[in-house]
């Protein structure tokens, strides 16, 4: 038992160095593509804001695979999807590079796009299945990735504006950089993660259940309320609030790092506390700083703490939403979190939208306080489900799954040949399956 549970621990290990690598270059682009816009804008000789609607492009691009990422881990397999996501983010960081028209860094958004989504929901679906603990202390570490490659994104884009290559030398470097991880994906070997496909379980998913709708709520409010504040807050500390440029670009740089922090803390707290506690905790800072920020934007220099503070509200909401909805449908781990992955990936695009059009109609601080507005409700809503709603909504479908309850099983524990661990169903076993003693929701 011992050997497996080494494997186990192994084969983690692993998904989360892949699947992390990716998603730290998902943070880079995110990192710097604000700073990147304006060159681009003047190379390309397109207005700002058609430059800045790559990222539109890139968002969604990740809605394809994230609306169909259960059907593709179930087809293919962790390790091919995550080999896919590599070669996607290499070629669409390869044309972005070109800079061959704007059509063309089009086309280059969008396969980075694709490969983010591909990356992001494969690498949450494989790490929810080997999770033998917390299950938001797993995806919490991989969400450090992405924080860690939004802090360094400005700090490579400054240097590649800096040299004689512009934008294109920063989107050469991250191409060349998912070649890297794409040969490292290529050459290893028993990082292999499978699922049973959905026909197997005992009953089908029903993404219409109340606990279903308000875990997708509660993602999509939270992804939006981040990605516009990303968007937007440089524009609101600069006009609003009479930061310098210098001094609101800080500020951001503080966001991410506070984020990363936030979210590095949290990954140990998760040992002593119900993680589940302490995102309603974060969830409440973050609308109480969302709140100040609109209602007293003359901080001054202190808006670079309370931007921080913002940062480290966010840190462990996104993994404890996901491993929160995943714990519930137990049986039906893969769909229900594609299912509110898409709702994120939906809300990074209209969220921005809808929050610049509020700014540009009735100005910066009335679209702050809807803002603020979002941010209070997303605690409600999770409060509903997580701490009000038993479990009895979803017990029915959990009881009549648990006959073909998935099984982890480690083909070798040989160094030489690695870990390739398949997740297969009772009735594939040709067994008969237990029902998996219920864990406790978080």
């Amino acid at each position: 038992m011992s050997d497996d549970r080494l494997s186990n621990e192994q084969l983690t290990v692993r998904i989360l160095m892949v699947s992390g690598a990716m998603t730290c270059l998902a943070g880079l682009n995110c990192g710097w593509f604000g700073p990147l816009v304006p060159s681009i804008a003047v190379s390309q000789k397109v207005p700002l804001v058609e430059a800045g609607s790559l990222i539109s492009v890139y968002s969604g691009g990740s809605l394809i695979p994230l609306a169909i990422g259960r059907q593709l881990v179930e087809k293919f397999g962790g390790r091919n999807c995550l080999l896919a996501a590599a070669l996607l983010f290499a070629s669409g960081l390869g044309i972005l590079s070109l800079g061959a028209g704007i059509i063309g860094m089009s086309v280059g958004a969008a396969a980075l796009g694709v490969g983010a989504g591909l990356n992001g929901i494969s690498g949450t679906i494989c790490l929810l299945r080997l999770a033998t603990g917390s299950s938001a202390a797993s995806l919490g570490r991989l969400n450090v990735f992405f924080g860690i490659g939004a802090l360094l994104g400005p700090v490579v884009a400054l240097a590649g504006l800096n040299s004689p290559w512009s934008y294109h030398a920063v989107y050469a470097f991250g191409a060349l950089y998912a070649l890297v991880v794409f040969m490292s994906i290529l050459f290893a070997k028993g990082i292999d993660v499978r699922v049973p496909p959905s026909d197997a379980m005992g009953s089908k998913f029903q993404p219409l259940q109340t606990p279903a709708l308000l875990y997708t709520a509660s993602v999509f409010l939270y992804v939006g309320i981040e990605v516009a504040l990303a968007t937007w807050l440089f524009t609101y500390l600069n006009a609003s609030c009479n930061l310098s440029k210098d001094l609101a670009g800080w500020s951001m740089t503080a966001l991410w790092g506070g984020l990363t922090a936030g979210r590095m803390t949290a990954v140990q707290l998760f040992k002593y506390i119900p993680a589940r506690r302490i995102a309603i905790a974060a969830m409440g800072l973050a609308s109480c700083v969302i709140l100040l920020l609109a209602l007293h934007p003359g901080l001054g220099a202190a808006s670079l703490a309370v931007i921080f503070l913002l940062g480290l509200g966010f840190g462990p909401i996104f993994p404890t939403l996901v491993s929160s909805a995943s714990e519930r449908y137990k049986q039906h781990s893969a769909s229900i979190t594609s299912l509110v992955v898409t709702a994120g990936a939906l809300a990074g695009i209209t969220f921005p939208l809808f929050v610049g059009q509020l700014f540009l109609k009735f100005g910066h601080r009335p679209g702050m306080l809807v803002l603020a507005l979002f941010s209070s409700a997303l605690p409600l809503v999770f409060y509903t489900v997580q701490f009000r709603m038993g479990k009895s909504n979803s017990a029915g479908m959990e009881k009549s799954a648990g006959a073909a309850s998935p099984r982890i099983t480690a083909s070798s524990s040989d160094p030489e040949i690695g870990f390739t661990t398949r997740i297969t169903s009772a009735a594939e076993l040709g067994g008969k399956g237990e029902p998996t003693p219920a864990e406790p929701l978080h």
